[in-house]
């Protein structure tokens, strides 16, 4: 699993420096100037926290794994010799079982952790993807010639 987040996290680098590269080099060959989509920082970080995301997602995926796993050891101690699954003052009499619970219950905060933080990663980008949707990019003439008042007429009866 951290090969996976390791390769997610050069794709965002990698798309992020071919995204801007690519429209520096069409500003300067001369193309029409088109109106601004936000600035820089915010298409940056959208990525960036939905890169974060998707990492922290994989972070609580591997941790709950291993939690799961663990657990599944200790179950497994306990049904077969149950002995060694009696508690002591609070402990499991085993130096085995008590660390494989102990396994079991910090991965599983991690994973908690994970879930929160790619939670709350995932909502902000969200925010910004729909900050980056502003109306102010829109051109103020339009390119094109109307059709008159014929579309008008036929929408009309499309409709009704």
């Amino acid at each position: 699993m951290r090969k996976a987040s390791q390769v997610a996290l050069i794709a965002i680098v990698v798309f992020a420096s071919s995204a801007s590269s690519a429209s520096s080099a069409s500003a300067q060959q001369g193309a029409p100037a088109q109106p601004r989509r936000g600035p820089p920082v915010v298409k940056i970080a959208k990525w960036g926290l939905l890169g974060v995301a998707g990492g922290l997602g994989l972070y609580a995926l591997r941790h709950s794994t291993r939690a799961e796993d663990a657990y599944a050891d200790l179950r497994s101690i306990c049904l077969a010799t149950p002995s060694r699954c009696e508690h002591g003052g609070g402990r499991y009499s085993d130096a085995t079982a008590e660390r494989l619970y102990h396994r079991a219950i910090t991965d599983d905060r991690r994973a908690q952790l994970g879930i929160f933080g790619g939670q709350a990663t995932l909502f902000g980008s969200v925010g910004l993807f729909i900050y980056d949707l502003r109306d102010d990019r829109t051109p103020t003439i339009i390119p094109y010639p109307g059709r008159g008042n014929t579309a008008n007429f036929v929408l009309a009866t499309i409709i009704f």
